[in-house]
């Protein structure tokens, strides 16, 4: 049975390999840090993907199924600081690329809800543990709250494979903003599910 669970110290190692590999044939990263259509090298991907979960693990809503899958959220009201993840990018990608990739997040940026949200940053799991519920059992992790509490859930998607599972959650696309030639993040919001079914019992009147 998959079950997620509050990340622990411990797994700093395995969030850290998760990730570099969930990412490493990820369209967006590797338009920033991929040698033509080859994979992220393992390096790369484990030094920047250490830096996101050193930004975000303090704030308490950094999840793992085992060491198959990782997830890295924002709760209300809390900014990451992801000036170190800035500066490794700043090193590493060409600026042109590097520009075009923040004005694309920035575009993003102007979808998010104006109320308090969560936001996922990241989520992943390992080649080998792929196509067998994880993700869906990572996102209910969270989205469980959004639904108890009341509270939207904001993300970029960067491969249509990734946000054909967000919208099987309930998210809906507000934009596709377009960085590269088939490289594109899709701001996509999730309503509680009460504003949900308010939504649609007006629909339906």
């Amino acid at each position: 049975m998959n079950l997620a669970r509050h990340a622990l110290p411990a797994d700093r190692s395995a969030i850290i390999d998760t990730l570099a590999d969930a990412f490493a044939t990820d369209p967006f990263w590797m338009y920033l840090l991929a040698d033509g259509p080859q994979p992220v090298p393992s390096m790369t991907m484990r030094e920047v993907m250490a830096l996101e979960h050193d930004a975000h693990v303090t704030a308490g809503h950094t999840y793992v199924v085992d060491d198959r899958a990782a997830a890295l959220w924002e709760p209300p009201g809390v900014q990451c600081d992801l000036g170190p993840v800035g500066g490794f990018l700043a090193d590493h990608v060409e600026p042109e690329r590097l520009t075009r990739a923040m004005e694309a997040f920035a575009e993003t940026a102007d979808w998010r809800p104006s109320e308090p949200h969560f936001y996922l940053h990241l989520i992943g799991a390992r080649s080998e543990a792929r196509g067998q519920g994880i993700g869906s059992t990572m996102l209910r992790r969270v989205l469980s709250i959004c639904d108890s509490e009341s509270i939207p859930a904001f993300l970029e998607a960067s491969s249509p494979r990734n946000a054909d599972l967000y919208l099987r959650h309930g998210f809906e696309t507000l934009a596709t903003i377009s960085v590269d030639d088939n490289v594109a993040l899709r701001a996509m919001v999730r309503w509680p599910y009460q504003q949900q079914q308010s939504s649609s019992e007006r629909d339906a009147g």
